[in-house]
């Protein structure tokens, strides 16, 4: 046997341990044998057993283990000692090894021993033969050391290891020289690669936007910075390319490093993205852009030196089709129209759907006059059209206005083909009339509101009314709207919507503006100081105000007169606002920003900046416009614009207000989906200061139970 011949190999070393081993209770070199294995420390255990097996010696560390006297175990048989009670396969593992032993053979295994205290012990476990000078097995010496840590840690790494291969993220490892040298079985499913294969390749073979030459540069970067974060492409093995996020931490033991990659899929992502693009920028019904991309691609087109045409069209009476043959009858016809409007024109021509039934057709550089063009459209609208197994037979009006002549502005270049369209409709319908250039000045009804405007001002015929804004986490006031509200002694009340518009032309809304900031942050204050509970005042801007190079100055001077905290006032803008000063509006609102004060983008949904300028705008709140808000019987379509526009808005860090609630259904849902806050005729309309002072003190909330969606 070799063992025995190694032992035997030195005849002083032979006779030594046989002296040691002779008499387990004489003294001298036996006692020198009993100090080496009490010395070998107190997570080594050690003892002596007999060729029988018998337990005759045990160091101070094993006894320790099972709190027993060397009397209580000496003399039994080693397998029968208390050490052996917690694992029966451990001590059948322990009876070959004695059998083994007496023939010679070493043994070395792992085994769990059991402790005084109900603890379970593993051990790396090892019993070796001794021999005399005859070459017979005299004694056999059982040794085991503690190495439960260790088994610890292979079952954390284990663990560790099987998380790492089922994460739904694929994790890989790279070396300095850009090689993989491992994977989980997301990235091999991502790559479409089994693990073999994935790790014979380098980072320069899947990733399209690098090259073996850029690798080093790219891991410089890495061990400068310790981590990288971009996007990028990967080839498939199917030869495709998937875009994706990459994330890369630097890890480094010792001498050694490597990069820890993993690799999210944004396919999902970008289609969501595509798809929210789709319903913010094109109209669900007919496919043809809606009223945020017909503005921003008019806008683009006014500014250049061409001439432009814009048509506004609208199907006379309707009503009647929606009325008479049902919805679905409509649908098909407003479906049937766009096709039609799309062939009679240019493919370079663009076809929106502003709403309803009016459609918006703009001409850059019209190739022939502009009347035989709308002719053509009329005549292409005459004729019959063929609706679910019937005729249905419409006209339709058009009105016309020319940039840059009626106007550069698209806004205003709208609202004056709009105006033709209702002389088109004045003079009888089914025909097309040209916008006549009318001053504002030949207007009697505007001129008076305009006089009306500014005698208003000067009167204090103008007031402020609050509509509040609720958080639909705990229910609770958190907010409140200054919405301008103006009571003609004669006239009686006059809407926004009819003077608004007079007040930016005529440059009234500075003044009107400068107004309304002061009375909200004023009131605000007071509030304050009444002791009501604290609550955030929000003032829409006007686009003049919003370019004014002294705006943050302005109101930081407001906020300090009333002795109001910034952090409890707010602006509200449009994004049709910003996109003409698109830089110096974003300027100004980080300079409100910086003072504390809240940003918050009105009407989301209906303006017409892309998607991409939402992550560039310094903005704390996006507010969903009310046609946006679904009830909880819409349609899982309508609610997955709503849900999709919260989570992109989480996902920047800004909050988001839902406007226009006006059921419980709609704020049910709103919090279901995670809506921060909400505002709305539901909870409240908007009402003067004392009403909200009322409110605010009566501690009004929306019902604990309906936040339960949450």
């Amino acid at each position: 046997m070799p063992k025995k011949h190694a032992l035997r190999g030195d005849p002083r070393r032979g006779a030594a341990l046989t002296r040691m081993a002779a008499s387990p209770t004489s003294a001298g070199p036996q006692m020198t044998l009993q100090e080496v294995l009490d010395r070998l420390g107190p997570s080594i255990f050690a003892g002596l057993l007999d060729p029988d097996g018998v337990l005759r010696y045990a160091n101070q560390a094993a006894l320790q283990a099972i709190g027993s006297a060397p009397e209580q175990v000496l003399g039994q048989r080693f397998d029968a000692t208390p050490w052996w009670q917690a694992c029966e396969v451990s001590r059948q593992r322990l009876q070959q090894a004695l059998a083994g032993a007496v023939r010679g053979e070493a043994s070395r295994f792992d085994v769990r021993v059991a402790t005084s205290g109900g603890a379970t012990l593993s051990m790396d476990f090892s019993l070796l033969p001794l021999y005399d000078q005859a070459g017979r097995v005299v004694w056999l010496i059982p040794s085991a050391r503690d190495v439960s840590e260790r088994e610890q840690a292979q079952h954390q790494l284990q663990l560790t290891r099987q998380a790492v291969e089922q994460a739904n993220d694929a994790l890989l490892q790279v070396g300095p020289d850009g090689a993989y040298r491992d994977a989980n079985a997301a990235a091999c499913r991502l790559l479409g690669l089994d693990r073999e294969q994935l790790l014979r390749l380098r980072v320069p073979d899947i990733e399209t936007q690098i090259d073996v030459a850029q690798w080093p540069r790219r891991w410089r970067d890495l061990c400068d910075r310790g981590s990288l974060r971009f996007e990028t492409t990967v080839r498939h093995q199917a030869g495709h390319e998937i875009p994706v996020d990459v994330s890369v931490s630097l890890v480094s033991s010792g001498q050694a490093s490597f990069a820890h990659v993993c690799i999210d899929d944004l396919r999902e992502r970008r289609a969501t993205e595509r798809r929210i693009l789709q319903l913010l920028q094109f109209d669900e019904l007919t496919g043809l852009p809606n009223r945020q991309l017909l503005l921003e691609r008019l806008n683009a087109t006014v500014q250049t030196s061409l001439q432009t045409v814009v048509l506004v069209l609208e199907l006379d009476r309707f009503k009647r089709i929606n009325d008479g043959l049902g919805a679905d009858i409509g649908d098909a016809v407003l479906r049937e129209v766009a096709q039609r409007l799309s062939a009679t024109v240019r493919s370079g021509d663009l076809v929106a759907r502003r709403g309803g039934d009016e459609f918006v057709i703009v001409m850059p550089a019209p190739s022939v006059p502009v009347l035989h063009t709308a002719q053509a459209l009329l005549d292409s609208i005459a004729r019959p059209m063929p609706i679910a197994g019937q005729e249905v037979h419409m006209t339709c009006s058009i009105g016309i206005a020319t940039a840059p002549a009626d106007s550069d502005h698209a806004d205003t270049l709208l609202r004056r083909a709009s105006a033709a369209l209702h002389q088109a409709k004045m003079l009888g319908r089914n025909q097309a009339s040209i916008y006549a250039g009318a001053p504002h000045d030949d207007d009697p009804d505007r001129l008076a509101l305009e006089t009306a405007l500014r005698k208003a001002l000067r009167d204090e015929q103008l007031d402020l009314h609050y509509q509040p804004q609720v958080d639909l986490a705990h229910g609770g006031i958190v907010g409140v709207e200054a919405l301008l509200r103006w009571q003609h002694p004669t006239l009686g009340r006059v809407a926004p919507d009819r003077f608004i518009p007079i007040a930016e032309e005529t440059g009234l809304i500075v003044a009107i503006g400068d107004w309304v900031l002061r009375r909200a942050i004023e009131q605000a204050a007071a509030w304050q100081e009444a002791g009501l509970p604290p609550l955030r005042m929000a003032v829409n801007l006007s686009a003049r105000q919003l370019l004014h190079p002294d705006l943050a100055r302005r109101i930081e001077g407001l906020l300090a007169s009333a002795g109001l905290d910034p952090r409890l006032f707010g602006v509200e803008v449009t994004e049709s606002m910003l996109i003409g000063n698109f830089d110096q509006a974003v300027q100004h609102l980080q300079a409100l920003r910086a003072l504390g004060v809240e940003v918050s983008l009105d009407d989301f949904g209906t303006g017409y900046s892309s998607l991409s300028y939402l992550r560039r705008l310094p903005v704390d709140v996006v507010k969903i416009d009310r046609s946006l808000v679904p009830d909880v019987t819409a349609l899982a379509e309508d609610a997955s614009i709503t849900r999709a526009i919260i989570t992109m808005a989480h996902q920047l860090q800004m909050k988001v207000l839902a406007e226009g609630v006006e059921s419980e259904g709609q704020a049910a849902l709103l919090a279901a989906h995670q809506c921060d806050q909400m505002q709305g005729y539901w909870f409240s309309a908007a009402l003067p200061a004392a009403a909200i002072e009322t409110m605010l003190r009566e501690d009004r909330k929306i019902d604990p139970a309906l936040l339960l969606w949450r």
